[in-house]
């Protein structure tokens, strides 16, 4: 008897436990089926050259880009609003539809990296050039920064 309440306990905590993973897979970079406000959607022109300035609570960026022939050539420059941990930000390419079709990492601080460290990576430009998919009309940001807690 007492090793079926063992068992019971056990099983109890192996759900609670599946469940809280299962929530915390549902982030913004998980779920390739969702969709992108129509306020953060960046219509892409082609073959010319566009800028503008995307925020979040997280971070503050200017953006330069150039669409040919299934390409985009990005250029950023951006600054965390708060000391971090780690930093990622990612473009987002939309359908006409605004479901989202691919993401890529434009910056990926690392966990605990040198430019978190320091204030020189407030202003760092970057440049970064990828395919696209065919379909693409719009582009979005998304970001995640996870507070610095200390060592």
């Amino acid at each position: 008897m007492e090793l079926k309440k063992t068992f019971g306990r056990a099983s109890k905590s192996c759900l609670l436990l599946l469940l809280i993973l299962w929530i915390a897979s549902m982030s913004p970079f998980v779920n390739a089926q969702r969709t992108v406000a129509e306020k953060n959607r960046i219509p892409l022109s082609q073959d010319a050259s566009n800028d503008g300035t995307w925020e979040s609570s997280d971070v503050s960026l200017d953006y330069q880009y150039i669409r040919q022939a299934g390409t985009i050539k990005l250029t950023f420059k951006g600054r965390a609003k708060a000391k971090y941990d780690q930093l990622i930000v990612r473009v987002v390419f939309l359908d006409a539809q605004a479901k989202i079709l691919d993401r890529k990492t434009i910056y990926n601080s690392g966990f605990r990296g040198e430019l978190s460290r320091s204030k020189k990576y407030r202003k760092k430009s970057f440049e970064k050039t990828f395919d696209i998919p065919l379909q693409t009309t719009h582009m979005a940001f998304q970001s995640l920064l996870k507070p610095y807690v200390g060592r």
